[in-house]
Order: structure tokens, then sequence, then C-alpha cells
């Protein structure tokens, strides 16, 4: 997104819009970007410098790190700020603050939803669609030495 420094009144100027998925470029597996990156700005120059604040608003697309499922999830930037010193610019991109505030919001560790049981880990069945079929094991024998011990 290029904001035309030379015709930002005295006063400051409103830019809302909408900027293409394409600007997030991100070569990741499982996030994906498909809708429109929405903006509501408020542009000023003051003194020699451009300041721009507001909000960027879109949905990434994110698998679940426990079951898998693809799903959406809302990004919101509530407090985007950009600055920047001008030296006789006409024109400045804010594509990159803007991409990178948003992957910044990004979930390190993606959840379709809070309580997810993620994946069976004998059979692979989603336990969240219910109980797989997998009989229980009664005690796992592999720690039992370790248990023995007596520290104390």
């Amino acid at each position: 997104m290029k904001i035309n420094v030379k015709r930002i009144p005295v006063d400051g100027e409103i830019l809302r819009g909408v900027e293409p998925p394409s600007i997030m470029d991100l070569d990741e597996p499982d996030v994906h970007f498909k809708h429109e990156v929405a903006h509501d700005f408020l542009a000023q120059i003051q003194g020699n410098a451009l300041l721009v604040t507001g909000t960027v608003r879109t949905p990434a697309t994110l698998r679940c790190s426990r079951c898998l499922v693809i799903f959406e999830h809302p990004l919101v930037v509530s407090h985007f700020v950009f600055h920047q010193e001008l030296h006789g610019e006409d024109f400045v991109d804010l594509t990159p603050q803007i991409r990178e505030d948003i992957i910044l919001e990004l979930p390190q560790r993606a959840l379709c939803q809070e309580d997810c049981r993620g994946l069976c880990t004998h059979c692979g069945k989603n336990l969240n669609d219910g109980p797989c079929q997998c009989r229980p094991k009664h005690e796992d024998m592999q720690w039992h030495a370790l248990d023995q011990l007596k520290l104390s």
C-alpha cells in the first residue's frame, strides 16, 4: 500500500480500504492468506515525518497443530503504527510494515478450538469427533523401572 505524502492535508487524512492477499507473500505450508487485508488508517505529516496509525484486519487460514484440521483465524493489528522521516519522497510504501505486523499476530501454536483433543496416537482418529475404537492400554511399562527408584 503506497501513500502519496504530498496530498496529505495539514489535519491528516483517513485511509480506509483493502489490499489483496498477495501482499502477505508467505511461504508456509500451514498458513495461507486467501482474503483481503482491510485497513483503517490516519495518516499525518508531523514536521518532516510521516505518521500512520490505525488498525489492520484479515483472516488467516491455518492448520491446527493438534488435530490437523484447516480453519480460519481472524487476525487484528489494533495498534498499527508507522513512522518514517521524509527526505523528499512523494510516495511511502506501508506494505512491508503491514505484512510484518500481521505475521506477528499469528499464534505460535494454532488451535482450531481451545480444548482441541487432537488425534489418537494409535489409529489417528480426530478425537474432537468422538472417541476412537482403540483399546486403552492398561499401563505403559516403558518407565516402570524408574517408578521403583527410591530417591530419599
